[in-house]
């Protein structure tokens, strides 16, 4: 009798945890027991690095099941991870697009797409909260119970109870419920606790009511969205225009036709009002993401996607890998913001995904916004995007009536204060007619510095190349480092040459807060910032407090500039336009335009006029000028222009190669080694490829948390051929240590 050879049953995977240069294929022995569950998009345990006995288990992601493989001796896969947590087809194709175009690992990339501490902890036993619920299990004379028990069997009679109901409303122990399961008096069945803080939010939300200017927009897009192409819109509209409005109405005939949608906020700050908004409107088929949430509360929204209980995905940037099915609009609003660019591998461009995705659901991306990136502007102006406007307010409210402030006057005067003149006079009208304020300030804290007045010496952080900022503190003053964390007390002398003559520079959002108090002390004033909202749900808590009208005046940074809708609001200021408009960036000016004009969008959005203040020491500026006006046609004409005769973005591109490392010696030598192959290489095998090489030079912040920083930027388009001109250099210096390490960024949010 002959026996057959049984087909091998081949998994075939990309390990997890190995860097770019060591990411590549391997084949793996599916066991008999783990047939059927091992797939495509499947991740798994494996064995790996030396004989199977030695190996260290690590994660990895299936990339294909095969009969076979060319490889004789293969180790086997040794278990697999929840279903839940495998990766779709198109998640999985996402994989790829993140490596081929961020430089990252898979590893990496499949660590962004799954929820907070899914990754972690895909491989552990894992208990979920649970919910227990107690009914009579049999006929018990109620004679024969003690109190607690009797209370519990009354209070349950015929029906079924939670524990924690019981608890509450009868003053029954666990413990009690537990002992009369044992006695069997109780059953008990156990439900899983899936986590929703956002459960119960929104009210039931107004009609939806559009002006003609609203319906035309709708028409357009709707129709865009129920297309069945893949396409990509561009919603732009003044601010106060109600392009939320015209969004949710495109969301309701994207979810009529069975598809899903995700809409993306560029900040923590803003998800509260949306997801307000959209609760009132879709109920407890909205999710929210963002990075605020515990990695259980994370967890469980990406199980309620993939169970399909979810049609709308509100979040921030990790929001796009939302694992929805049949996707049919992508929403980026105010998608100029540079939160939208991730600073940490992999190095997206949440647009980039957006486009992705929309391409491979026959899906419609549309962005939105008052101020368009002129990357994004032009690819509507050459209808690559469709453009639709809207150009008025909505309702009876009208564009701001604003007043450039000239700080020169008040310097000529001795006065010192960041509250000039007639920022004082505008905000003392607003106190006395019981109407809302709102304050930028560029920086939070109190001071941006403390130097000495005798040798210029200026108070430093011992980890980052940057001054320490002076915050005041209940326990006492400090000073600060916004990049490492690193605290210090007060100098009271210089620590270079002994001189008690120390004087404090500049001014964040403390310091107005504190010359607010004193200029009217009857206003109650609430502050916006990283160091006022480090509670989980702060933003929301003092925006809630602000929107009821518990205070006069809102200060803050640019937490406070954009989406937000006040009604009160009838007065914004700005405190210095000037602080990022000479940055050394090419896009300072355009940064400066769009929070100019968002931050005046925030008065006058209601029946009440508004009026905006904007102190400067440049008020012949043409930016400025312009951002008074509203005027963004005219800015992006000036712009483009400039643009075009320089050949940046979106006339080219650039990809910044860094080196970084805790070994200064190290980093510079990995720096002169990689310039000399990148340029060994533009000057042969890939002499065709056109491009200029800027650099190799110190980053603008060198050292970050005692990690020094070189770059070298290139000017190019990012072609096929430039990204393997890429991949090559990393493979030429595939160790990565802490010494020194390169890094890829493409199309960097800054230079």
């Amino acid at each position: 009798m002959s026996c057959e050879a049984v087909p091998l049953s081949v998994a075939r995977v990309r390990i997890l945890e190995l860097p770019y240069s060591a990411d590549k294929v391997y084949d793996y022995l599916i066991p008999s027991e783990l047939l059927g569950r091992v797939k495509r998009g499947s991740i798994v345990s494996v064995s790996f690095g030396g004989a199977q006995r030695t190996g260290v288990r690590r994660s990895a992601i299936v990339t294909a099941v095969l009969g076979s493989s060319e490889y004789e001796k293969l180790k086997p896969i040794l278990a697999v991870a929840d279903e839940r947590f495998s990766l779709s087809e198109e998640l999985l194709g996402l994989c790829d697009f993140l490596r081929e175009r961020t430089f990252c690992s898979t590893g990496e990339a499949v660590q962004t797409i799954l929820p907070g501490g899914a990754y972690a902890s895909l491989f552990r036993a894992r208990r979920d909260p649970v919910e227990r619920y107690y009914r009579v299990a049999c006929d018990t004379s109620v004679t024969r119970l003690g109190a607690a028990e009797k209370r519990a069997a009354i209070f349950i009679a015929d029906g079924e109870r939670s524990a924690s109901e019981l608890a509450k409303e009868a003053s029954v122990s666990y413990a009690t419920l537990k002992n009369m399961v044992v006695k069997g008096i109780l059953s008990v069945r156990e439900c899983e606790v899936i986590r929703n803080p956002y459960r119960g939010r929104g009210k039931v939300a107004d009609s939806n009511i559009l002006s003609d200017e609203q319906e035309a927009a709708r028409k357009t897009l709707s129709s865009l969205a129920t297309s069945n192409k893949a396409c990509a819109a561009l919603l732009y509209g003044v601010t106060g225009s109600g392009k939320t409005r015209v969004i949710k109405s495109v969301i309701d005939s994207v979810i009529e036709g069975g598809r899903s949608v995700i809409v993306l906020v560029p900040e923590i700050s803003l998800t509260g009002q949306t997801v307000d908004l959209f609760c009132g409107f879709f109920g407890e088929r909205v999710a929210v993401i963002h990075s605020s949430l515990s990695d259980g509360e994370k967890l469980d929204t990406w199980k309620r996607i993939r169970a399909h209980e979810v049609d709308v995905v509100i979040g921030t940037r990790s929001a796009i890998f939302a694992p929805l099915d049949n996707l049919g609009m992508i929403v980026i609003d105010e998608e100029q913001e540079h939160t939208y660019k991730s600073d940490m591998n992999p190095k997206y461009h949440t647009r980039d995904i957006a486009r992705y995705r929309a391409a491979k659901n026959n899906a419609l991306m549309l962005l939105a916004s008052a101020t368009p990136s002129l990357e994004s502007f032009y690819r509507a102006k050459e209808e690559i995007y469709t453009l639709v406007t809207l150009n008025e307010r909505y309702g009876s409210a009208v564009l701001p009536e604003v007043k450039i402030a000239d700080l020169r006057v008040d310097s000529t005067k001795g006065q010192i204060t960041p509250i000039g003149d007639v920022l004082r006079e505008e905000l003392s009208k607003n106190l006395k007619n019981n109407e809302q304020s709102i304050l930028f300030v560029s920086r939070r804290g109190y001071n941006n510095f403390i130097s000495c007045l005798k040798c210029g010496e200026v108070v430093t952080c011992p980890n980052c190349s940057v001054s320490l900022t002076y915050h005041r503190e209940y326990d006492g003053d400090i000073l600060k480092c916004h990049y490492c964390g690193y605290t210090q007390t007060v100098p009271e002398i210089c620590p270079k040459c002994q001189s008690e003559h120390m004087s404090r520079k500049g001014f964040g959002t403390q310091l107005v807060a504190e010359e607010l108090h004193a200029l009217f002390p009857e206003a109650k004033i609430l502050r916006l910032d990283a160091d006022s909202t480090t509670a989980k749900f702060s933003h929301e808590a003092i925006l809630s407090q602000f929107r009821s009208h518990e205070a006069d005046i809102l200060i803050g940074t640019q937490m406070v500039t954009k989406g937000h809708n006040f009604p009160d609001v009838t007065l914004v200021g700005v405190i210095n336009a000037d602080s990022a408009l000479y940055l050394d960036d090419f896009r300072a000016s355009e940064r400066t335009f769009a929070l100019l004009t968002q931050v005046i969008g925030r008065a006058g959005r209601a029946d009440k006029p508004g009026r905006a203040v904007i102190q400067t020491y440049s008020p012949d500026n043409e930016t400025i000028n312009l951002a008074t006006k509203q005027d963004y046609t005219g800015f992006y004409s000036s712009a483009i222009k400039l643009r075009r005769q320089l050949q940046f973005p979106p006339f080219c591109e650039f990809v910044l190669l860094g080196v970084h490392g805790e070994d200064e010696k190290e980093v510079l030598e990995l720096t002169l080694k990689l310039d000399t192959k990148l340029r060994e290489y533009t000057s042969g095998e890939y002499s065709d490829l056109p491009m200029y090489i800027f650099g190799p030079f110190e980053a603008p912040i060198y050292k970050v948390n005692n990690v020094f920083r070189m770059r070298i930027i290139i000017k190019c388009q990012v072609t096929k051929r430039m990204r393997e001109l890429i991949g090559k250099l990393l493979a030429d210096f595939p160790k990565a240590s802490a010494k020194a390490a390169i890094s890829v960024d493409v199309n960097p949010a800054s230079l």
